[in-house]
This record gives structure tokens, sequence and C-alpha cells, in this order.
């Protein structure tokens, strides 16, 4: 764990220097007349001063598993009562509770030791700052963040993985990249080393470089000497993914958490807690705890609350007797119960650990008449029952191409552009 003491604000010689310089300029000479110098003095009484703030120093801490805040505010010498009084004004904007690794909390004092604001900063940049004293209160500062347009070009020689690693571009991407082509292509047996990956993608950066949450996939292009695949995340990251084929659009998919990592798919699997193999009726998107969940499709909730190994569940009727079941989830969304519409891309709740889970992720299914179906096939097309318009789509694919040659330029891209 690593603590960090910043000084703020400097006790220095200002006022003193300005009270001087002050005598200086209005010390009159004794010949003047005595009315003259009472005016001078009546001046020297209302002219302001300078009013340095009081010295005060942060500590920060880095939150490790495990850690809790009433524990993390102890080590920095923080008092019970003040402990109590951040406590409950934080909970007014922020459940202490959901802390988690790699969250930073720092406490600023005056050099009497005396605390004077708490603050913690969560992975997505964004601030809960409480201000102490007589009245506690909360604020949220948002991150002040610049958003970074990337894009690389790579041959891939023996896997994907392999090559994104060696380039230096984000490896989770061969992950997203498995799942959302895995009903074109097997990515780990089809990949023969003869194509050209061309990727753009976001990343949130602080004032001082570092990467604030996952970076974010816009476009992918993946060409060989038989074929052009090309996917395009839409600038509502809640609406579905587009997958092309030599610039036909093919399908498209939603998913109920962004950036998320497959960890399980649908099928027979090696159980994580009890072993064996069994059936997986759903798949694992593993995400931060917190990490929004969202509604894949327009339906009504049929079902919020606690399931057995399922943990908190929320599910949601579509159309046709079909269902989708999101769980584990660590809380609901506010106000969300049975009854209640839902539009595709609504919040339901937020990733988290609970029922039987080996750690945070979201299980989720898609069932047909109580039959379950792959989430990320069947059940993309029976829930979604989108009817695309082609215009449209080819405007986005166009408009993605502009963005990646305006990210890398123009060279490569002929494998791309000339199909």
């Amino acid at each position: 764990m690593t603590r960090r003491w910043l000084l703020l604000g400097l006790v220095g010689l200002g006022p003193l220097l300005a009270e001087a310089h002050w005598q200086e300029n209005t010390l009159l000479s004794p010949s003047e007349p005595a009315s003259a110098r009472a005016q001078a003095l009546a001046q020297r009484g209302s002219a302001p001063l300078a009013v340095q703030p009081p010295e005060s120093v942060a500590q920060e801490l880095t939150v490790a598993p495990g850690d809790t805040l009433n524990a993390l505010l102890q080590q920095l010498g923080v008092n019970a009562e003040t402990r109590t009084q951040a406590s409950t004004s934080l909970a007014e904007r922020f459940d202490p509770r959901r802390l988690r690794p790699g969250d930073r909390l720092t406490v600023t004092s005056l050099t009497t030791g005396q605390p004077v604001s708490v603050a913690i900063e969560r992975d997505s940049g964004i601030q809960y700052v409480v201000t102490l004293g007589e009245r506690p209160s909360t604020r949220i500062v948002p991150p002040r963040l610049d958003t970074l347009t990337l894009g690389r070009e790579v041959d891939i020689e023996t896997s994907l993985y392999a090559a994104l690693a060696t380039e230096g571009i984000p490896t989770r991407f061969a992950m997203d990249l498995e799942v959302l082509l895995g009903g074109l292509m097997d990515t780990a047996r089809d990949i023969s080393g003869a194509e050209r990956l061309q990727l753009l993608w976001e990343e949130d950066r602080r004032e001082d470089g570092t990467r604030v949450g996952p970076p974010r996939l816009t476009y992918m292009g993946l060409a060989d000497p038989s074929a052009r695949l090309e996917m395009v995340w839409p600038k509502d990251q809640r609406a579905a993914v587009m997958l092309f084929k030599d610039g036909s659009l093919v399908e498209t998919k939603r998913f109920p958490v962004l950036g998320a990592r497959l960890t399980s798919a649908f099928g027979n699997r090696r159980h994580p807690v009890y072993g064996g193999v069994r059936r997986h009726d759903g798949v694992d998107l593993a995400a931060p705890r917190g990490t929004t969940v969202m509604a894949t499709a327009p339906g009504r909730v049929s079902f919020v609350g606690r399931r057995g190994g399922y943990g908190r569940v929320v599910e949601v009727e579509h159309e046709m007797g079909t269902l989708s079941r999101y769980t584990h989830l660590s809380r609901f969304a506010s106000g969300l119960s049975v009854g209640d519409a839902i539009n595709a891309g609504d919040t339901l709740g937020e990733v988290g650990a609970s029922g039987l889970t080996t750690g945070p992720n979201l299980h989720y299914e898609v069932r047909v008449g109580d039959r379950p179906v792959d989430p990320l096939e069947e059940g993309q097309r029976i829930i979604l029952g989108e009817s695309p318009t082609p215009q449209d789509y080819r405007s986005a694919l166009f408009e993605a191409r502009g963005r990646l040659k305006k990210a890398i330029g123009t060279s490569g891209l002929v494998a791309l552009d000339n199909r």
C-alpha cells in the first residue's frame, strides 16, 4: 500500500512584505501637515491585507483487496467521530461498501491535524468529495478526462492474441473479437498467418496521462485473401455492434455489459465452483464490480430479487415467450420493479458477485419457453428482431473507415478499401 503526502497552501511572508511596502509608500515627512498624516493613517487602517489560506497536507492511499473506508481513514489518523461524519455524508452520494481495489482515497488536513476533506476517486475518474465541518456535505466532481482515438494496423503471424501483445495493443480486444466473430470464424483455429488486422479504439486519460476505465473498440477490419470482415461499434454504445462481410451487413450484436470479457461460453463446461462438466445455460461476462448492466432488448420486467445461486436477479420478458435473465448483480437500478416497461439499453443494475460465483461478473441468459439458447447467437436473433436499414449501416461503416484513415493514415488500407 502506498501513502503519499502533499503540502498544500504555503504560509509565506507575503502579508509582512505587503505591510512593509505600504509603510514605505505612506510615510510622510515631518514638515507635512498633521491633517495629511492623519488622513494617511486612516487610509492605512482601512487598507485590506492579503490573507493566505492555512497550510494543509494531503495524504493518499490506494484501496487494496479487503480494505474498508473506516479502516483506511483510521490508518490516516482520522478519529472515530470524524470517520462517522465522513461516512454518513458520503453515503448520501456513494455507498462506501462499493470501494474496490484501485480506488484512491485522499484525506486533506490542516497542519494542526484537523481533517478538512475526504475524497474518493473511482477508476472511472469520478470523485466524491466530503467537505468536513459543522455541516459535512458531499459533492460529485466529474473527471477531467481527454478522450484519445488510437488506430493501429498489424499483420497476424501466429495468433490474434500474440499479434496484439507484440504491438502493445490492449490484449482484451482478442477476447472481444473472438466473441463477436464466433458465428463466422474460430479465431484460434482459422487464423492462417496471412491476415491483416486494423483496429480503432478510444481511451480516456487523466491529465497525468494515466488511463481511466477500459479501452473501447470502435472499428475492426480483418482481411485475408478470401474475404474482408469488419465490425463497427455505434457512437451510442447502448446500440448494437454491426458486423459486415465484404461490405454487406451480416448481423448485429448487443451486449448487456460494455467492455466485458467473456469468461465462460454457452454449453457444457467445467464448473468453476463444483468442478466436473455441467451444462452452462448462459454466458459469463467478467467486468469490474459496479459496471452498468443494461437490457439487451425491449420488454417488461418480470422479476427483481434474489434467487439461490444466481444471487440478485433481474428478468425481462420479451415477445414470443422469450425471457432474458441478468444475475449475480451487486445492486438493482433505483426504483426498478416488476411490471416496468424496459427499452434496449435501459439500466437494470450493476455487476457484482452475489450468489454462487468466483468473482464479479454477469451471468446472462436468454430462454425461449424456458429452453435456454445461446445468448450471443440464437438468443440475439430472437429477442432483437431488428429490421436494419441497409443505408444507415453502410453510412456507419464508411464513417468508421474514414476515422480509421485519419488515425493511422492511408498507407496499408488498400486491402480494406479496394474490395
